[in-house]
């Protein structure tokens, strides 16, 4: 058991790659606690699949109280998270419209958080269900929205066999569970084929930390920058598009379209020492967004058609 800075409690354990299984793996390095910019998190070795390349702690820190990492919904998203979020996923629903060339589609929003995009879907008259385990998250939709979200996992609606959904949002979500090979499988029972998927994860490795981590070995550290957990450990899988489209295609989904890009801007705390490292990042950001080497990804994705 370890114990971040804040208190919450972690057991470690090890785990196999949720894409390929019992495999091998290189270990890149550690991250986490005292190997973090910040001090966050609990420290772990961070390892790649050599199979498939997905990035992973190993041991694996698994919550002892889930509530606790997700408690503080406006804390979690932050206030400048709220200025974008509405032109976004805005922009998201509509997208979600064209791709499945229906007006109202039946839409599920995975980890839905505090509702907006089920609030604004609902709005522009889709049959829009969200589900959500935190219950924080669950109180301030309702807060905000008057939304009564499922508070259930993707496994746990799956078997209450719902009539398929059209389309799937896993916005931010595929990075912080514990089983994305659980999680793909129960967006497949959900859906039909031509359902439209939906994920934004960060991308793994990308051109930042590609460059901050050789950085740290010029200089004997083994700190690396993957898997960032900006909060207590959030972040839990890297992904790639070699790694997504590995899982996807083990239930029959395919990736139609994928984006790399990041917001440039890195925040810097008070000090040179944290600004100077803070501007050199914000500069790679701009040259990833130009060559598509980014550290987010917007993923659209298929169910495929039986031939």
């Amino acid at each position: 058991m370890a114990r971040d800075r804040d208190g919450h409690a972690f057991d470690l354990a090890r785990i196999d790659c949720p894409v390929c299984g019992a495999g091998p793996r290189s270990v890149l390095g550690r991250r986490g606690g005292p190997s973090h910019r910040y001090g966050l998190g609990v420290e772990t070795a961070i390892v790649r699949c050599r199979s498939c390349g997905l990035l992973f702690p190993d041991p694996f820190p698994f919550p002892r109280e889930p509530q606790e990492l997700y408690g503080h919904p406006d804390e979690y998203f932050g206030a400048a998270h709220d200025l974008v979020k509405f032109e976004n996923t805005r922009t998201i629903v509509g997208e979600i419209a064209l791709r499945c060339g229906i007006e109202r589609p039946r839409l599920l929003d995975v980890g839905c958080g505090r509702g907006e995009l089920v609030h604004i879907a609902r709005e522009r008259g889709f049959d829009a269900v969200g589900t959500e385990f935190s219950e924080a998250m669950i109180a301030a939709a309702r807060e905000r929205y008057g939304l009564t979200l499922v508070r259930a996992s993707i496994e746990e609606l799956a078997k209450t066999k719902p009539a398929p959904f059209d389309a799937v949002v896993l916005s931010a979500i595929i990075e912080h569970v514990h089983d994305p090979d659980s999680l793909i499988a129960g967006v497949r029972a959900l859906t039909h084929p031509g359902s439209v998927i939906y994920i934004d994860t960060p991308r793994e490795p990308n051109l930042l930390t590609m460059l901050a981590g050789a950085s740290s070995r010029l200089r004997g550290s083994a700190v690396v920058y993957n898997l960032s957990p900006s909060w207590p450990p959030y972040h839990v899988f890297g992904f790639n598009p070699r790694a997504l489209g590995h899982l996807l295609a083990k239930y029959d989904m395919e990736i139609t379209s994928l984006r790399s890009h990041a917001v440039a801007k890195v925040p810097a705390r008070a000090g040179l020492r944290d600004r100077i490292p803070a501007l050199l990042a914000t500069q790679i950001n701009h040259i990833a967004n130009l060559t598509g080497t980014a550290r987010n990804m917007n993923v659209w994705a298929r169910r495929r058609t039986p031939a």
